[in-house]
């Protein structure tokens, strides 16, 4: 995706869902693979991206391959100042893919599964990773 938008949904007072005008949370030359909406609670919400840096995209001399870092970016909505921050963000393997969201709140500790070849990753922010290796035959 070239631009990341946030929207604000409420109820008025007669229950009907209201939509706001798009926040903006992109970031320039940033190619992003996933985005999932992380439990928070009632906290300030917060989403999480799968993202390359395409300014920081090298080819390989020999072998004409790209070389890049993936990063896994938390993204927060401050409500009180009605505007998208960039909470953290850390490197994850390159061949990561897939973002699931984990419960959080009272029901779980949050944070999101990274799904990568032949393993899983959990990540949040202040939590130890956990990581799984998938089975094979």
């Amino acid at each position: 995706e070239k631009q990341k938008l946030v929207y604000i949904l409420n109820r008025d007072s007669a229950a009907r869902l209201t939509i706001s005008s798009p926040l903006e949370a992109h970031k320039s030359a940033s190619l992003t693979f996933a985005l999932v909406g992380v439990d928070v609670g009632f906290e300030n919400p917060i989403f999480a991206a799968l993202e390359v840096d395409m300014d920081e995209v090298e080819t390989d001399p020999d072998t004409h391959e790209p070389l890049f870092e993936k990063v896994l970016t938390f993204y927060e909505l401050d409500l009180g100042l009605n505007h998208v921050v960039r909470k953290w963000s850390d490197a994850v393997d390159p061949t990561a893919n897939l973002l699931v969201a984990v419960p959080g709140g009272a029901d779980g500790p949050g944070g999101v599964l990274v799904c990568a070849e032949n393993f899983i990753v959990y990540k949040n922010h202040g939590h130890a990773d956990k990581r799984c290796p998938l089975p094979r035959r």
